[in-house]
Order: C-alpha cells, then sequence, then structure tokens
C-alpha cells in the first residue's frame, strides 16, 4: 500500500487521531465502530463524532470555518456521488502533492492534476474512523483511519480566499 506527505507523516509519527462527521452530505448507511485488537473506535460519521469535529474546528479560529467544515464534512462522510466529486474537485489545485508509503518502504512522492481518480483517492466515501484535524502551520492537518491497518488524510490551506487541498496521502502497515 501507500503513505503520505512530510508535513502529514508528523503526524502519523506522533500517532495522533480523533472524530468526524457530515450531516448534509452523509450517505445514509450503517455507521458500525472500528475494532482494534480489542480497542473500539467511534465511525467519523456518527452525529455526535461530527459535532465534535466540527467543534474542532471552531476553536481553531480560521477564516471560512463554514467552507472548510463542508470541505472536511464531503472528504470524510459523503458518497462519491458527481455532484460531491465536483465539491472536492474544486479543492484541488492544478497539481497535488500526492505520498504515499509502506511500513519499510521508502516514500513515493507524486504531483498529480486533478482527476476523477484522485477525488475518488482523497475521499473517505464514509469510511473514516480516529479523526483529527490540527493546524500545522501551513494549513489544517486532517488525519483518519480508513480501516485498521492505514491512516490517510489532507492538509488544507487557505489561499486567495479559498480552502485548497495541498497534499494528501496515505500509509499503511
Amino acid at each position: 500500500m501507500r503513505r503520505f506527505s512530510c508535513h502529514l507523516a508528523g503526524l502519523l509519527a506522533a500517532g495522533l487521531f480523533g472524530s468526524i462527521t457530515t450531516a448534509a452530505t452523509a450517505a445514509p448507511q450503517a455507521h458500525e465502530d472500528l475494532d482494534v485488537h480489542g480497542e473500539r473506535y467511534p465511525h467519523a460519521c456518527k452525529t455526535g463524532e461530527r459535532k465534535a469535529l466540527k467543534a474542532s474546528l471552531d476553536r481553531l479560529k480560521l477564516p471560512a470555518t463554514p467552507a472548510l467544515w463542508r470541505a472536511v464534512d464531503t472528504l470524510l462522510c459523503a458518497p462519491a456521488t458527481p455532484a460531491n466529486a465536483r465539491q472536492v474537485r474544486l479543492l484541488l489545485g492544478p497539481r497535488t502533492k500526492m505520498t504515499y508509503e509502506d511500513t519499510g518502504s521508502d516514500p513515493d512522492v507524486v504531483y498529480l492534476p486533478p482527476s476523477e481518480e484522485l477525488v475518488r483517492e482523497v475521499m473517505a466515501k464514509g469510511q473514516a474512523w480516529r479523526v483529527t484535524v490540527e493546524w500545522r502551520g501551513e494549513g489544517v492537518a486532517l488525519q483518519y483511519a480508513p480501516n485498521e491497518a492505514c491512516i490517510a488524510g489532507v492538509l488544507l490551506a487557505y489561499r486567495g480566499g479559498k480552502w485548497w487541498i495541498a497534499e494528501g496521502g496515505s500509509a499503511c502497515d
């Protein structure tokens, strides 16, 4: 499997995780908790987890917080419908830095143009547990576990009056 970027790699090394969710864009589905070696993690798209994540973003006191929340919620909890994919594509710049790693391998860094494949890759599509959001100097690092063996995420940067996906990637054992 793959792993991601320098800024986000720091979060991976620190083992930071939390919780998230989206209301209007979430797919109607059962949000099962994730069990990892007897430890249960709540699904990020449950109502309570979403409220906690939104409160975390609000506490950061960043510009255009409602737009940031819509982006985070869509990235984590929205199904990959054409409308949601268009929303995510608007968050991508002309080239997005993506970093991938497997345990014991060197990082694979690529710069990708906007594409349907990249949109599908950065969207969790409701498969998100252990979500964290954190200010990282250049932007908001959004990180989540899509399953028990991987961590994925994006760095959202505010430029030109808008939130952008500056980089992203994933890391798997």
